[in-house]
């Protein structure tokens, strides 16, 4: 049951964007009973999550990779190996976007955690239709106050399965 609700709101979310005029940043945020995050934490990482969607509208790395922290790791992924995994993406997409739905933020002094379900969508360069680049269900995304900047520092807890040759990522370790 849970398969079809998320592959429902993958469809949605590629339905809507099919008809998108322009790529914006999408989100949600927790209900107010879903988060411990003061009213400014929240529009930080609101704004957060905005500038990481202009980085890939703009497919700047350099902009995209300033959004981790220098010791990322996640699942034994560092930030240099997440950098190639972008250029890869990049290669084989165009028009890429997220869309994260934050189900709870707990925030504790200067570190984060935000229960994310979401999805990377991109057209492939050979052509087609808006496709999953990466999706994740209830993941966790890290994120830690680097001189006063926040910064993921690791990615979601969970693995799942894929199908092989999906070109889903199973770890998720890009948010």
């Amino acid at each position: 049951m849970r398969n079809i609700h998320v592959g429902l709101l993958l469809a949605l979310l590629l339905m809507s964007s099919a008809y998108a005029p322009e790529v914006s940043a999408e989100f949600q945020m927790p209900k107010p009973d879903r988060t411990n995050a003061e009213q400014q934490t929240q529009t930080d990482l609101e704004e957060f999550y905005t500038e990481i969607e202009a980085a890939l509208s703009a497919e700047d790395l350099d902009r995209i990779m300033n959004f981790y922290a220098d010791e990322y790791l996640h699942h034994g992924i560092t930030k240099k190996q997440l950098r190639f995994m972008w250029l890869e993406i990049f290669s084989d997409y165009t028009d890429l976007y997220s869309v994260h739905i934050f189900s709870k933020i707990e925030v504790y002094g200067d570190d984060a955690i935000l229960t994310c379900t979401g999805a990377l969508l991109g057209i492939p360069v050979e052509g087609g239709d808006y496709e999953a680049v990466d999706r994740w269900v209830n993941q966790n995304h890290w994120l830690s106050k680097v001189d006063g900047q926040w910064r993921m520092i690791g990615g979601a807890t969970q693995q799942r399965a894929t199908t092989p040759g999906s070109g889903i990522l199973e770890l998720h370790p890009l948010f």
